[in-house]
């Protein structure tokens, strides 16, 4: 049985070790994203508070975020990364290489499975 951690900790760790390893697998609206980590096989599963589109530098929207997330899940999840990882303000940055879009998470939990 995998071992469970509720803590952010394990995928700031992740991240700051091997960051390009990071990639979303799932995403179960309203509030759940799955992250996996291809070096060290754990996978990070997050409870989602709010989903916010980056627009630029400043720029934030919020209206039709969440769709334009699962639309990058679905159609191409493969170029869908982590960017950014904050575990003091609950925030995770993920960005589409496809479609160049900007995506921040804000997360009410983390939880890691280590294998």
């Amino acid at each position: 049985m995998a071992t469970i951690f509720r803590s952010g900790a394990f995928l700031q760790q992740c991240f700051s070790v091997h960051p390009l390893a990071l990639g979303v697998k799932m995403l179960t609206l309203p509030d759940k994203i799955g992250i996996a980590c291809v070096h060290c096989k754990s996978r990070h599963r997050l409870t989602i508070g709010t989903i916010t589109r980056l627009v630029g530098d400043s720029e934030r929207d919020e209206d039709g975020a969440a769709t334009g997330l699962a639309s990058c899940v679905a159609n191409h999840q493969q170029t869908l990364h982590v960017t950014e990882v904050c575990v003091e303000r609950n925030i995770v940055q993920l960005r589409c290489r496809e479609c160049k879009a900007g995506f921040q998470v804000m997360a009410l939990l983390f939880e890691t499975y280590q294998p």
